[in-house]
This record gives C-alpha cells, structure tokens and sequence, in this order.
C-alpha cells in the first residue's frame, strides 16, 4: 500500500517544487515588468510633485520677506499645485501595493530625475533648496 502512494507523492512534490522555483524566477520579472509600465507616467508625476513643492516653498519664503495680498494669492496657488504631490503619493503607494519595495520606488524617483536632467547640475537643481 506504502508503494502505491510513493509515485503521487513524487508528482506532488515535483509540482511543489516547480512551482517554488517559477514563483522565485516570476518575482524579478513581474518586478521589472511593473517598473517599466509605469516608469514614464512615474516619471511625469514626481516632476510634476517636485516642481510644486519648490513653488510652494518659494512662494512661502517670498511672503515671510515681503508680506502682501499678492504674495499671499501666490502662496494659494501654490498651495493648490500640491495636489500634484497627492497624485504622486497615490501612484507610488500603488506601485508599493503591486509588489515593489520602497527602495525599487525610489530608484524610480532617481531614473526619472536622471532622464529629465541630463547631467549632475541639473540633478543637483532638483534636490536643492534655495532661500
């Protein structure tokens, strides 16, 4: 009787097995696959983030050196651009919910301010913050 299960055992383990290894091989290719769909729209969105945050940070400094109406409506507007940075956020816990980790995410973040810049001075423009 032992023998007659030996072979089903074989074959049972032999799928288990297969299906471990396609598993392990399938991760990395799921991964890249999901970076590459959604590199270009990534990219836009975290330029577009960027740009608000450094608009909104200007037109906060502008305002607490020179207060005025118009400073405070730029200090609005810019604050209404912020919603840049929540289709940013939204696309990037997505990203996070499909599979890829917090630093897969932000080597994105790093692509796509490298395809934009170009070259170091530019990529040094993007992280900096002027007064």
């Amino acid at each position: 009787m032992r023998l007659g299960l030996l072979p089903t055992s074989i074959v049972a383990l032999s799928f288990f097995i297969a299906g471990v290894g396609t598993a392990i091989i399938a991760k990395p290719i799921w991964k890249s696959a999901l970076i590459a769909m959604n590199q270009a729209e990534f990219s836009k969105l975290s330029f577009e983030c960027d740009n608000a945050m450094r608009s909104h940070f200007v037109a906060e400094q502008i305002l607490s050196q020179t207060p005025s109406e118009a400073n405070v409506a730029n200090l609005q507007a810019a604050e209404i651009a912020l919603i840049d940075c929540q289709d940013y956020d939204l696309k990037r816990k997505s990203l996070i919910k499909w599979g890829l980790t917090e630093n897969e995410v932000s080597e994105m973040v790093l692509s796509s301010i490298e395809e934009r810049g170009g070259n170091l001075k530019h990529v040094i423009k993007v992280h900096e913050i002027r007064y």
